[in-house]
């Protein structure tokens, strides 16, 4: 857990916490009429209230967070240090992705983090989206402000190993494998059966099993 700095609120206005990387959105915060502190966040992109973070994503963004296993890693840091953090997603995605593993993914986000899931149109919609949610927090439940200060932790090697053995078939043991040989989530996610085999414990059964379930039509 990082430790919680406080922080004071303008009385008459409702105040988003932002990371100054997020431009647009910060621009249309302060024409909707929010009080806007632009900071460096370690943990997610807004903060509305002690207990509300929300991480922004692109839906582009959010494919390639998922492929890469950033997402979850993001998704662990935000329930370590907020009580309901929310993840955002802006936009409809072009990158191709399996449907089965996008479904898994945004599954798992759900019941396994319990972190919940909104999509945004573009910057304006994600804008209001956020002041309504922090209106709700500071105005209607009068929750304080804070933000988290530390250093991020580094889990990647395991939400590696819990996405890739999440596979049928495939055990914690034989996920390092993988990934040992492979170097990474995406590079398994399009291997071939032959390359597949290649990895000790992995016959030619469960590499056809692995190459179904991730390219099976949903």
């Amino acid at each position: 857990m990082m430790e919680t700095q406080k922080i004071l609120k303008p009385s008459r206005k409702i105040l988003v916490i932002c990371d100054f990387r997020e431009k647009k959105i910060i621009d249309h915060l302060k024409i909707i009429g929010a009080a806007v502190n632009e900071i460096s966040l370690e943990v997610g992109d807004f903060v509305c209230s002690e207990r509300v973070c929300i991480e922004k994503k692109t839906g582009n963004d959010f494919v390639s967070s998922i492929i890469d296993g950033r997402i979850f890693e993001q998704a662990r840091a935000l329930k370590e240090n907020f009580k309901n953090p929310i993840i955002i997603v802006e936009g409809y995605p072009t990158r191709r992705i399996n449907e089965n593993v996008l479904k898994g993914a945004t599954a798992s986000l759900i019941i396994d983090f319990a972190v919940p899931i909104l999509t945004t149109r573009n910057p304006l919609d994600t804008a209001k989206t956020i002041y309504w949610i922090a209106k709700k927090e500071q105005s209607e439940s009068k929750r304080g402000m804070a933000i988290k200060v530390g250093k991020k932790p580094k889990e990647m090697k395991r939400l590696q190993e819990f996405i890739v053995s999440g596979i049928p078939g495939v055990s914690l043991t034989l996920a390092r494998r993988l990934l040992n040989r492979f170097g990474n989530i995406e590079k398994i996610f399009v291997a071939e059966e032959g390359d597949l085999q290649k990895v000790n414990g992995v016959g030619k059964k469960l590499a056809k099993r692995i190459r179904k379930v991730l390219t099976y039509k949903y």
